[in-house]
């Protein structure tokens, strides 16, 4: 009711965040050590428009991969979550 489009689902496919403003890039790189979740990183990926590369395996090269201790993930702060924020720190700080 009120949309007149040809298609459905044409609304969705063209739709932006309306009052989003894109940061600069000492913002985003602000902004992507504040995310506390995934779901935050992935927001901030998608409404800023960055890509990022798909790395291999470690298998994939034939090396064993090393398995790290409850202790050192916490000491070197190697979780999922910091992994992905090195990775898109690195996307920004190439592509933006």
């Amino acid at each position: 009711m009120g949309l007149n489009h040809n298609k459905a689902g044409d609304w969705v496919n063209g739709a932006s965040v309306s009052g989003y403003r894109k940061k600069t890039k000492t913002q985003l790189l602000k902004a992507i050590d504040e995310c506390t979740s995934l779901s935050q990183l992935f927001a901030l990926i998608q409404l800023e428009g960055i890509v990022i590369q798909m790395h291999s395996q470690s298998g994939a090269s034939n090396l064993t991969p090393r398995t790290l201790s409850p202790g050192e993930i916490i000491q070197k702060k190697d979780t999922p979550l910091e992994r992905l924020k090195s990775e898109v720190r690195k996307a920004v700080a190439e592509g933006k």
